[in-house]
């Protein structure tokens, strides 16, 4: 098409309205998918870079490394090493009630 004209369309090559607006629609909800997409792989990252962060800095206080362990101990397993690890429940924060011995708190 020559630069500057615009297309004309014929009374036979009509477009069709509802199909239009249905296309329309359709590329309307695809975008705010898309925008709700990017918003959560964005959060997410933040979120990663958080836990990076953390990992780094309770790292950065280790006596030892995976790789110095290796150097001593050629056979020693890292995931067996965690595998045995047995989680606890972490300690109470706060102060403790004052309880006297023997006393349920009944009178």
């Amino acid at each position: 098409m020559p630069r500057g004209r615009r297309r004309s369309f014929s009374t036979t090559q009509a477009p069709d309205v509802t199909a239009l607006e249905a296309q329309l629609n359709e590329l309307r909800q695809r975008q705010q998918e898309l925008k709700q997409q990017i918003r959560r792989m964005r959060n997410s990252q933040g979120e990663i870079s958080k836990l990076e962060e953390k990992l780094q800095n309770q790292l950065a206080t280790a006596k030892w490394t995976v790789g110095q362990i290796k150097e001593l101990r050629p056979e020693w397993d890292e995931w067996g090493f965690y595998q045995t690890v047995q989680a606890r429940q972490p300690a109470p924060r706060g102060r403790r009630r004052k309880v006297a011995a023997g006393n349920d708190g009944n009178a």
